[in-house]
């Protein structure tokens, strides 16, 4: 050709592909295309509208991510089903071919993340080293009001615990829901719920209040809410979507800040490690309080509270980022070696040991089901960093 297509030609082309309908010759231009930064943006668009016409009915946007990445993963291309076969069958196909013709071009991890400078694709199937880890798990741990401990991954599903007036079952799914059987007790019952390293956990409180923890985090709450408030502790960080109720406030305490909704979703990341202590709205309305400063959150907006008992307001917070996590994401924003590394020793369980001035910063996602082997090679084949595995230690050096 003797100028650059189109929009519209490359959209044609591009249905002719996963209809199977394009020659050798036409493959080979789209592929071409594909490949220049300049159409990125084209291609991002006309595939992430192929996804949506094959999935009308997901609102989730980490199905759609996993399936493209488990069909990078595996190098999936399909055969196209015979015309006569039901649509709702080959959908699936239809992204995994689209994800192979941005792989064969070498541009696949860019659409898949979301920068020109992100990390490149890997093949998650690929051999696996012999001290690698997985991610992941139920083995949360859940302290009864009179101290004793149970694991949570292996206990039967059923009624676990009778606490008051209060019956605490674990669901068919594996999480723990807490059901008041009566009127409430005269003292409280206090509970907690413990996650390791690697290890996310939901639970919903009596009150309907359900509650995603992530790793390294704990959450203490009564069996049964007595009192003006619905009152819960936290450490490390947690998704909330609290029931409604306008008569007694939900209210999270987290070190020196106090967080009280009516009822709405929101995320607090509190580890000790992290320098802020970051309160994120999603929906409805929050009061942060800390120090001497009380704040009023509108959804999208953020409250960070800084060691120094400051807070800051961030009125349009990365939600796709703070959500990440609870979605079995690694969500990376231009973030430094040391904040990746803490990500992946509380994910993976494992020690970091990070050794030179590594000046790398890091753009892209990453599934949290895969080995840390295949995070490491994502991130290696960024250029500027290497990491070595020995005997459940990460050596990270330029």
């Amino acid at each position: 050709m003797n100028q650059d297509p189109d929009a519209s030609f490359l959209k044609e082309l591009f249905a002719r592909f996963l209809e199977n309908r394009c020659s050798e010759e036409e493959i080979r231009l789209l592929m071409e295309y594909a490949e220049k930064d300049e159409y990125r943006e084209l291609f991002s668009g006309i595939i992430g509208q192929a996804v949506m016409e094959d999935h009308p009915e997901e609102e989730s946007l980490y199905a759609m991510h996993r399936e493209v990445i488990d069909a990078v993963s595996t190098r999936i291309t399909p055969p196209v089903p015979a015309p006569e076969k039901a649509v709702r069958r080959w959908l699936p196909y239809r992204v995994a071919a689209a994800v192979a013709l941005l792989l064969l071009a070498g541009g696949a991890w860019r659409w898949y993340s979301r920068s020109h400078t992100a990390m490149p694709v890997v093949n998650v199937a690929a051999h696996t080293p012999v001290n690698d880890t997985t991610a992941g798990g139920n083995k949360a741990i859940l302290i009864l009001a009179n101290g004793s401990a149970v694991t949570l991954d292996s206990t039967a599903n059923g009624l676990l615990a009778q606490q008051g007036q209060t019956q605490v079952i674990r669901s068919a799914a594996g999480n723990l829901v807490y059901t008041s059987t009566a009127g409430a007790s005269a003292e409280p019952l206090y509970n907690s719920i413990i996650t390791p390293k690697g290890v996310q956990y939901q639970v919903t409180l009596s009150d309907g209040t359900k509650v995603w923890l992530n790793a390294s985090s704990a959450l203490r709450f009564p069996a049964s809410f007595t009192g003006a408030n619905r009152q819960v502790a936290l450490t490390g960080e947690a998704y909330f979507e609290a029931a409604i109720n306008a008569e007694k406030p939900f209210v999270v305490v987290v070190d020196s800040m106090r967080v009280t909704v009516l009822g709405t979703h929101f995320n607090i990341m509190a580890y000790k490690e992290e320098k802020t202590i970051n309160t994120t709205l999603l929906e409805g309305a929050v009061s942060v309080a800390g120090g001497n400063t009380t704040m009023l959150l509108k959804p999208g907006e953020q409250a960070q509270l800084g060691q120094q008992g400051n807070i800051r307001l961030v009125k349009k917070a990365d939600i796709p980022a703070v959500m990440a996590w609870k979605n079995r994401l690694f969500w990376f924003e231009q973030d430094d070696i040391h904040t990746v590394m803490r990500q992946l020793s509380r994910e993976y369980n494992i020690e970091v040991e990070i050794r030179g001035d590594i000046q790398r910063h890091f753009t892209g996602s990453i599934p949290r089901d895969v080995n840390v082997s295949t995070v490491l090679e994502v991130l290696q084949k960024t250029g500027g960093v290497h990491f070595t595995m020995n005997n459940g230690k990460i050596i990270v050096t330029p």
